[in-house]
This record gives C-alpha cells, sequence and structure tokens, in this order.
C-alpha cells in the first residue's frame, strides 16, 4: 500500500519544523512496511516554478495540481494533526474522499470524527509512534 500524507505545509521556503512533521510520518508509515510520498522531499518544486512562469499563475497552484497528480497515484492518504488548518490539505481530503482513497488520521479524535465506522475508528487511526 502507498500513502500519501497531507497536512499544513503554507510557507514558501520549508521551516525545519514542517520539514520534520512530514519525516516523522514518513518513518513510522516506512516502518510499518509501506510506501510513501512526503510532498516535502517530492522534489516538484522546480517544476511548479516552471509551470507558474509558463501559465502565468502561481506557484501554489501549479504544486497543488502536481501533488493531486501524486496522490491518485496512492491507495491512502494520512492526515497529519494540523490538516484542518489548510485549504491544500482539505482539497487532498476531499479529493481522496471522492475517488475513494482510504483515509488514515494521526489523532484519534479526527478517526472518530471522519472514519467511516464509528465503532472501528481504530482501524483508521495511526498515530506517530
Amino acid at each position: 500500500m502507498k500513502f500519501y500524507i497531507s497536512g499544513k505545509i503554507g510557507e514558501d521556503v520549508l521551516s525545519t519544523e514542517t520539514l520534520a512533521k512530514f519525516k516523522i510520518a514518513e518513518d513510522m508509515l516506512r516502518g510499518k512496511g509501506f510506501e510513501v510520498f512526503n510532498p516535502t522531499t517530492s522534489g516538484l518544486g522546480a517544476q511548479a516554478e516552471w509551470l507558474a512562469r509558463m501559465n502565468g499563475t502561481t506557484f501554489y497552484k501549479e504544486i497543488l495540481l502536481l501533488d493531486l497528480q501524486e496522490l491518485k497515484k496512492c491507495d491512502a492518504i494520512y492526515m497529519l494533526r494540523d490538516w484542518e488548518k489548510s485549504n491544500g490539505a482539505n482539497l487532498e481530503l476531499d479529493y481522496a474522499r471522492c475517488v475513494g482513497i482510504k483515509r488514515y488520521w494521526q489523532d484519534d479524535i479526527h478517526a472518530k470524527l471522519f472514519g467511516d465506522d464509528i465503532i472501528d475508528w481504530e482501524d483508521v487511526w495511526i498515530p506517530v509512534e
């Protein structure tokens, strides 16, 4: 199974804190034997910058589309604790829900609220250990 990590980024230059929270999640998922797409280390930024110049758009519009193209190749999305503070992460979650990509949560409260089965919510809760 391949996971896409989704959470708040919201900065042009990635901070150490942002890189760390995505890396911790990536390491945890890989440690469980999963493949992982980490948008903070994808290397798609240069392509998004080029597309923004060519299309007369913004980096954000282009990187979001590139990330969605990667999400569609994944079997599951892992929502970091701060996902609800990000328009991009909200869109990624909506896309995953619309096309049937399995959704997993870092936070137990989100697993309880947004999981498909309110009784077996622990099936979609993967805390960072």
